[in-house]
């Protein structure tokens, strides 16, 4: 690039297609269009004018001429825009060419933002930054209500996109002289590194993944059966333990009831006990402290017992529910009334004298919840011990399918669902990948999210996942990734020796928590365990887990020593100036930390968690993921970059190239140490490790030698 590149600022308006509550303005829907482009050129220092290109608007019958932004485009080193994937996405779609580097004005503000949380949208940057002023008061109501950019009047249009472009431009030179400064200059490794990943991205996502919509709707018949099933047992336990009163399984009210044999009377008092809600400010409140005997002393005033009932049909209604009333003159009105009586019901509900519910306890002031107690996925954990221990096989099994039933719910609503929705007419599925909603520069996805699915072959949504070449799909993971970052970044001897020597730190904690020998470890039981493994390294003190658990927590930091004490200067370190940096150069800022009376700081989670999680997974495997599409690109690889998943590259394999896909990314993934130290300057000491499976599908995947 020369000193002083020519640099295309640009923005796209698209049509949109609406389904209900949610607009797709995906470049794969086949309905929607490009309506405009909007772009500016600097050169030289200089800004020049604003141009614009109308394609597909209901005012203009034919088409502009795209040749004026495509010269401008091909003479240009960078491409600037605010969400310029979006942007990206569309133009190759059309086959219309882009300068070779880009520069996202949302990633610079991401990047800038250290973790603060602020909006990234052009409006709010441009109000911050004090630039020239998005005119969102011109479209705002016309699209609420339905209107499309193609159906706007065209001089709104073209001022409204002329104006983002001005935006986006004085955002762009206003971040180059932020950048400049010698308090940001560590950051320029972090905007190079992101942009890059934004093209990677715009790879995966243009690739797309073949979906087998035949073998998703056999899985998600599968999963309704057995959701059904599980429905049926439940309700029958909850008849057996509750008699007559109604209970609805998706309701935390009743479930709580359910549960914990206790109901709330008075919502706000139990609030207020518990200190549920949050302040003004929005922060939220923290339980209050309390000794065990003032907690089970604040259960009994803001709860009742519940007791077991018998339903009589309402003499008043009949059962309906309802009663006729009459006017003055005798002549009844049109709608029948709520029966006072039994409230609607139909049914007069007479208590018993026996307790109802499982009988259960909660535990400490962080159970409480607005509805009563918690029935969350971690808290029913922790009450599986406690129904151990006391023996109750009801409620054992009443909680371990409950568990079961809130998975499959997942399953089917945030999986298969999506997948069916966003899944093309051509059966390919385009997941959008998003680089600047995690405060630590992980990944997320949307449209579906493919980030939080179940790991390993026993989640069947994965079988849809498939090989357009009617071949493999291989997934290279990199292996014990934070635990290697811990020690790499906390220099503990004990985590250096473990992976030097090949410990298998995964194993080790598979067996103590599930109080076995390492030998009786599966290898769904080591998968399972690895959340164990990680959570200490971020922060995690095992608060609500049984106690043998809690005493791996505990002896956690007698075997890595250095990593408590690192831990401590990372907390000290953002006392005195409230940062914390990682060796990419991308900093994390926290307002006014306090100490706390235990020695750790308020959002001590936070301050040890995201240089972790962050070096692993935001700079080490998004450098693979750039790494390995330079690899495909110069070995003009046929196969397809289609997914990056926490820590792992999923390639659907061309028949032939299978060798040749496991060399390239086993060079991109293992091998970057020199890079590392090209791009920021710092010497790994860690070996990175990689495990490959490799199967007909994402879900049916054996193990496969790497080397």
């Amino acid at each position: 690039m020369s000193n002083n590149p020519a640099i295309l600022v640009f923005d796209l308006e698209t049509t949109v297609q609406r389904d209900g509550r949610i607009i797709d303005n995906s470049p794969f829907n086949p309905k929607n269009k490009i309506v405009s482009i909007h772009w500016l050129v600097i050169e030289d220092g200089k800004v020049g004018p604003v141009q614009y290109c109308i394609l597909n608007h209901n005012d203009q019958a034919n088409p502009d001429s795209l040749q004026p932004f495509i010269a401008d485009s091909i003479r240009c080193d960078v491409g600037v825009a605010h969400n310029a994937k979006f942007d990206w996405l569309y133009c190759l779609e059309a086959n219309i060419p882009l300068p070779s580097k880009v520069w996202c004005t949302m990633i610079g503000e991401y990047i800038f933002d250290r973790a603060q949380g602020k909006s990234k949208s052009l409006k709010n940057t441009a109000e911050r930054r004090d630039v020239h002023r998005k005119k969102s008061d011109l479209v705002d109501d016309l699209f609420k209500g339905g209107t499309g950019f193609e159906e706007m009047p065209l001089e709104t249009v073209i001022e409204y996109a002329n104006a983002d472009v001005i935006s986006c431009a004085e955002i762009f030179i206003d971040q180059k002289l932020d950048l400049a400064q010698e308090s940001n200059a560590g950051l320029k490794p972090v905007f190079d590194l992101m942009n890059e990943m934004l093209l990677f991205l715009v790879e995966i996502e243009r690739n797309g993944i073949k979906i087998d919509l035949e073998v998703l709707n056999a899985v998600e018949a599968e999963y309704l059966a057995e959701k059904n099933a599980i429905e049926a047992e439940l309700t029958s336990i909850i008849e057996e333990v509750m008699g007559d009163t109604p209970i609805n399984l998706n309701s935390g009210a009743d479930m709580s009831k359910v549960v914990y044999s206790r109901y709330i009377p008075d919502r706000d008092y139990h609030c207020s006990v518990f200190n549920i809600g949050s302040y003004p400010s929005g922060r939220k409140k923290m339980p209050p402290k309390m000794t065990a005997g003032q907690f089970s002393n604040a259960v009994r005033k803001s709860s009742r017992v519940m007791k077991k009932t018998v339903a009589h049909q309402c003499d008043s209604c009949g059962g309906t529910g309802k009663i006729q009333k009459f006017k003055v003159d005798g002549q009844p009105y049109k709608n029948e009334s709520k029966c006072p009586k039994c409230i609607g019901n139909g049914f007069i509900y007479e208590l018993t004298g026996k307790t109802a519910g499982l009988k259960l306890s909660p535990e400490k002031p962080g159970d409480a919840s607005v509805n009563g107690f918690k029935v969350d996925k971690q808290t029913i954990n922790r009450l599986l011990a406690q129904a151990e221990k006391k023996e109750n096989e009801q409620a054992i099994n009443f909680l371990s399918k409950f568990t079961r039933l809130q998975a499959i719910s997942t399953y089917l609503d945030s999986f298969i669902k999506n997948i069916q929705f966003w899944t093309r007419p051509d059966g390919f599925l385009h997941a959008s990948f998003n680089q600047c909603m995690t405060k630590t520069g992980r990944l997320s996805s949307s449209n579906p999210n493919f980030q939080n699915q179940p790991k390993g072959n026993k989640f069947p949504v994965r079988k849809c996942v498939v090989s357009r070449f009617d071949n493999v799909i291989l997934e290279a993971d990199f292996s014990g990734l934070e635990f290697r970052v811990a020690g790499e970044l906390s220099k503990d001897k004990q985590i250096i020796d473990d992976i030097f020597n090949g410990k298998d730190v995964h194993k080790q904690t598979a067996a103590i928590i599930n109080q076995c020998d390492v030998s009786s470890v599966t290898k769904e039981m080591r998968q399972a365990a690895k959340a164990y493994t990680f959570s200490p390294l971020y922060g995690g003190m095992g608060a609500n887990e049984p106690d043998h658990i809690k005493r791996y927590f505990e002896e956690y930091f007698t075997i890595y020593k250095g990593l408590k004490v690192w831990h401590k200067s990372l907390m000290d370190g953002v006392m005195q100036n409230n940062i914390v940096r990682t060796p990419s150069g991308r900093e994390f800022y926290w307002e006014n930390p306090r100490r706390m009376g235990n020695g750790r700081i308020s959002n001590a989670t936070q301050v040890v968690n995201y240089p972790v999680q962050s070096f692993a997974t935001a700079d080490i495997v998004v450098l693979s993921c750039i790494r390995a599409l330079r690899g495909f690109r110069e070995q003009k690889l046929k196969s397809k970059l289609i997914i990056t998943v926490h820590d792992s590259i999923v390639v659907d394999v061309f028949p032939g190239e299978e060798q040749t896909v496991k060399k390239t990314l086993a060079s991109a993934m293992r091998e970057m140490a020199d890079e590392i130290k090209k791009r920021f300057n710092y010497n790994m000491i860690m070996p990175l490790d990689i495990e490959m499976t490799s199967g007909k599908n994402w879900m049916e995947q054996v193990d496969i030698n790497v080397d």
